[in-house]
């Protein structure tokens, strides 16, 4: 079954190659990864990367209530930081459209998925299966916090303006 934006992507597969392609060096081991999967398998990963993205603690609520995913978001700004033409101080925020950053996480995602089983993975895996730490001889590690271990550290970045943090309390 084929992707279709706005349904269970957020970024065709072609824009998302285009967009790996831009940001890591031919040789990285990421993009080599990306590079064998087929086109089958990538459309599996980045459907993946987007369900990851919708269960995340977003944010605002849904631009449309009748939208198949999480993006677009409507949000509110109090004061905020952000540049004020793009952003008014104290202002709902409603975009049309998916940010950029969301696209190009899902990309990242999608990424990561793709290397498949090497020891940072692995990590995840038993992170994900509540694993705090494990000893095999003298090597022990020990995970701590409640880190989501399936966004990658560019995903996290990525996605950081639009994930919950903490609440103002009045």
């Amino acid at each position: 079954m084929a992707l279709t934006v706005g349904t269970d992507t957020y970024i065709s597969q072609a824009d998302c190659t285009a967009y790996l392609e831009s940001v890591y060096l031919s040789t990285d081991a990421k993009l080599v990864a990306w590079g064998t999967v087929t086109s089958g398998n990538k459309d599996v990963l980045l459907r993946k990367a987007a369900k990851i993205i919708d269960r995340q603690p977003l944010t605002g609520y849904k631009s449309n209530h009748t939208q198949a995913m999480a993006f677009p978001r409507i949000t509110y700004t109090e004061g905020s930081p952000m540049d004020n033409t793009l952003f008014p101080s104290d202002e709902w925020y409603d975009p049309k459209t998916v940010p950029d950053a969301v696209k190009y996480a899902q990309c990242e995602i999608a990424l990561e998925l793709a290397q498949g089983t090497t020891p940072a993975s692995e990590r995840a895996e038993l992170q994900k299966q509540g694993v705090k730490s494990f000893s095999l001889g003298k090597l022990s590690e020990s995970y701590t916090g409640n880190a989501n271990s399936l966004l990658s550290a560019e995903a996290k970045d990525l996605l950081k303006p639009y994930i919950g943090g903490g609440y103002r309390i009045d």
